[in-house]
């Protein structure tokens, strides 16, 4: 296996405040991976240094290969991250989100065609918020 993300001896402190302490871990190419523990346990500051948005006072971290600090460039377009908590505004059409998001991707994304393959030409005109999520208990009676 192939790491792709390497962290050692991760080390980041807010003024007198120490929030990740000697942290090193390795994810493998097509491994799950959750870092878990309490509020202020350093899970937010490890993953922003890991995505170069913030700067280790003291380790070293490669992804794929790269350093987030340095390699910012080479390393943006290559990775993604999910908040935890995400929302669209709740009046946004099907078709103004998938053209939102083609616009933040690099070169031309032709976004109907994304329509078609997933089925939802029907409703590219409604909003968002009223189609299932995908549970069981979502289903196209909610569709507005």
């Amino acid at each position: 296996m192939t790491a792709v993300v390497e962290v050692e001896h991760l080390r980041k402190a807010y003024g007198t405040v120490l929030a990740v302490d000697d942290v090193s871990l390795q994810v493998e190419q097509g491994e799950i991976f959750g870092l878990l523990g309490p509020n202020g346990a350093g899970k937010t500051t490890t993953v922003e240094c890991v995505e170069g948005l913030r700067r280790p006072d003291r380790g070293r971290i490669r992804v794929m290969g790269l350093d987030p600090e340095r390699d910012t460039r080479a390393l943006r377009p290559r990775i993604g991250c999910q908040l935890q908590q995400a929302a669209l505004p709740d009046r946004i059409r099907v078709w103004e989100a998938l053209d939102l998001f083609a616009s933040l991707t690099p070169g031309r994304v032709d976004w109907s065609a994304a329509l078609d393959q997933w089925g939802l030409q029907d409703r590219r005109r409604v909003a968002v918020s009223s189609l299932s999520g995908g549970s069981s208990s979502g289903s196209s009676s909610r569709w507005r």
